[in-house]
């Protein structure tokens, strides 16, 4: 997470892409049942062989077009979840990270001038207190910075992947689109499906090889549960989970 950034920085390409998402998909199989109406409407001038032929390339269509639709089911159901997470992120930085930053300075900086002149056991005691003070202080500062990096990738991957798959489906609206223009006649029809099933086709594969490395990226980012787990579980410098005493 870079300086200065903020969760609208993410959050509004993320509500941009699902903008999108929804009205597109829809197209798409709108165009869809509109070209298979075509041919529908068309069926007793077509003849057995291209009937056939035709049916085979809208079940190839159809087939694609249902993986992308279910991409975008899914996607839908955790749009929410999503917005939390980097909500989350930027507050573990805004309400944690940088207040608590601003104590490490504070922790061993004296009231008063007078005390740097200050000796003896009791000065000596003071000294180690402060030490543990900050030290404590800058530990908090580490963790809520590891556990917004954390959250923020987990968020990051699915904001990419929600843009690349916004993408997908308005190429993919596109192509239906274009088809159902292209197919209303019967001379034109047949083409305009095989055309129709070769560039949808090349479209899902090409966009679901890269929706699947997006999403391997979210699955690593949960997988390094263990490193967070490791930074909440050190209390070298919190003893037992909690702040260092400043007074016995």
């Amino acid at each position: 997470m870079q300086p200065g950034m903020t969760d609208l920085e993410y959050s509004e390409p993320f509500n941009k892409a699902f903008e999108q998402i929804g009205p597109a998909i829809q197209l798409a199989v709108d165009k869809f049942n509109e070209i298979v109406g075509e041919v529908e409407k068309w069926s007793w001038l077509l003849g057995p062989v291209t009937l056939w032929w035709i049916g085979r390339n809208l079940r190839e269509v159809r087939s694609a077009l249902e993986a992308v639709v279910e991409r975008v089911e899914y996607a839908v159901q955790h749009q929410m979840p999503v917005l939390s997470l980097i909500s989350t992120s930027f507050r573990w930085v805004n309400e944690v990270k940088s207040p608590v930053s601003a104590l490490s300075f504070a922790t061993t900086e004296p009231a008063n001038e007078n005390l740097y002149k200050w000796t003896g056991d009791a000065a000596s005691a003071y000294n180690a207190k402060a030490a543990k003070q900050k030290a404590a202080v800058d530990e908090v500062v580490v963790k809520a910075e590891f556990i917004s990096q954390w959250l923020f990738g987990i968020a990051k991957a699915n904001v990419d992947y929600a843009v690349k798959l916004a993408e997908i489906v308005t190429d993919l609206a596109g192509k239906f689109a274009q088809a159902a223009a292209e197919a209303s006649t019967v001379i034109d029809l047949p083409w305009a499906i095989s055309t129709l099933a070769r560039s949808v086709g090349d479209l899902v594969t090409e966009g679901l090889n890269t929706l699947l490395t997006i999403g391997q990226r979210f699955v690593d980012a949960l997988g390094n549960v263990r490193d967070i787990a490791t930074q909440v579980g050190d209390h070298s410098k919190l003893p037992g989970g909690q702040w260092p005493e400043a007074v016995r």
